[in-house]
């Protein structure tokens, strides 16, 4: 049976993207936002952005990793530790560098305290080039 957690926190945003950033002014940008990568072969190695968003309260421990469609964990990142309140939540803009070695389906988990709270599936797939329209 599930062990019942008090919810005081939750990551209300994971999404992937070109871009992310936080400016002088404390805006947020998410640039080029997207869930499918095409290569015209493989491994292709990738470069993009992950934003986590993290409300609630108390202090909390997340994390990042993308797998593949086996389970296999490609990439991780290390523990990040979030002291938020009910006014003040936690941004997470995370850089990273992915060499894919087939086309697959790949996930993008993000865990809050070791459980799982979101998931965003990225289709990697290959991209036949095209012959040149005849004139």
């Amino acid at each position: 049976m599930p062990v019942d957690r008090k919810r005081d926190a939750a990551i209300t945003a994971l999404i992937v993207a070109q871009d992310a950033f936080e400016d002088k002014r404390g805006r947020s940008h998410i640039i080029g936002v997207f869930d499918t990568i095409g290569a015209s072969g493989f491994p292709v190695n990738v470069s993009f952005m992950i934003y986590c968003r993290i409300q609630g309260e108390g202090t909390h421990t997340a994390y990042m990793k993308i797998i593949d469609s086996f389970d296999e964990t490609i990439v991780e990142t290390g523990p990040v530790v979030c002291d938020i309140t009910p006014t003040k939540g936690h941004q997470w803009f995370a850089g990273f560098n992915v060499t894919f070695k087939s086309p697959q389906l790949y996930r993008v988990r993000a865990y809050l305290d070791g459980v799982l709270e979101q998931e965003v599936p990225v289709m990697v797939r290959e991209d036949k080039p095209t012959a040149p329209e005849a004139e």
